[in-house]
């Protein structure tokens, strides 16, 4: 396999500004990466210089729902194509058809600038409302001229939803592919309505000013973060997942390895994106 990238979400725990996390991810190999709003902090003329210097392309970025409009200018000096919301409320198909046209206006404003609007799914996405998963519901009501969908492919086989089938479901639709590895189901986790004024998670601060977190939220990350194991040691069939999507995209569809918990002790991020590089060179 080829053209591999990276989130640079990854290297969150990494305590390392953006640019040395840059020069991480391109000592171990990977040929570009997705960036994430906080990297936009750089100035941008900082930032192309650095991913010419290592050899890196922008590919992407997850950028929320409220600053995307915002970044569009900035990621597309970089030369990226896909600016993709990681995640917000819906928990219908009303509202999954709101969101949609919300992306659809980003997308519009995007045009100009060669790039479309997409969505990042966790496990809540594939929540079924009137029969259908929401993310169904998302990705039909958006225009097709100015959005694209990125399939995280660990977070939809942990909801019990089949990557590969969704993927030829929404043929021509899915840009993006998140290689995140999972190891078991644990089900769709009941969506939030956009429409609510408080967050799943309100954390207290301490004196420091950082969050305090209770012990059931603590629980569900612990329980989540032993989902991740090494690259094709899980439950997903990555050879048909590449073959659906590249099928689907005529071969033009952005990989992008995430690592959002080490499943090594003690924890080494950078250790299991370099076995997650080498498996998908040599398997894929």
């Amino acid at each position: 396999m080829e053209n591999i990238n990276v989130q640079v979400y990854s290297l969150m725990s990494e305590p390392v500004g953006p640019i040395e996390k840059l020069e991480i991810i391109s000592k171990l190999g990977y040929d570009g990466v997705e960036l994430t709003a906080d990297f936009t902090d750089v100035p941008v003329e900082e930032m192309k210089a650095a991913l010419a210097r290592l050899d890196l392309k922008a590919v992407s970025a997850h950028i929320g729902l409220d600053l995307v409009e915002a970044k569009i200018p900035y990621m597309a000096e970089l030369g990226a194509k896909l600016i993709i919301v990681p995640s917000a409320a819906f928990n219908s198909k009303a509202e999954a058809e709101e969101l949609a046209a919300d992306l659809t206006r980003l997308g519009k404003i995007a045009k100009p600038y060669g790039i479309k609007i997409g969505y990042h799914n966790h496990t809540d996405e594939f929540f079924v409302d009137e029969g259908k998963y929401l993310y169904d519901w998302l990705i039909e009501a958006a225009d097709p001229e100015v959005t694209a969908f990125q399939v995280d492919c660990g977070w939809c086989s942990a909801s019990g939803a089949d990557p590969v089938k969704f993927i030829n479901a929404h043929a021509g639709r899915i840009a993006s592919i998140h290689i995140k590895e999972n190891n078991a189901v644990i089900g769709a986790n009941k969506p939030r309505s956009r429409h609510e004024e408080m967050p799943r998670f309100h954390f207290e601060l301490d004196e420091n000013g950082k969050p305090i977190f209770p012990p059931e939220f603590l629980k569900m990350k612990e329980e989540r973060d032993k989902l991740n194991v090494p690259t094709g040691e899980g439950i997903v069939d990555w050879k048909a997942i590449k073959a659906a999507a590249d099928a689907q995209c005529d071969g033009d569809v952005v990989y992008i390895v995430e690592r959002e918990a080490s499943y090594n002790d003690p924890q080494d991020r950078p250790a299991c994106l370099a076995a997650d590089l080498q498996w998908l060179r040599s398997n894929l």
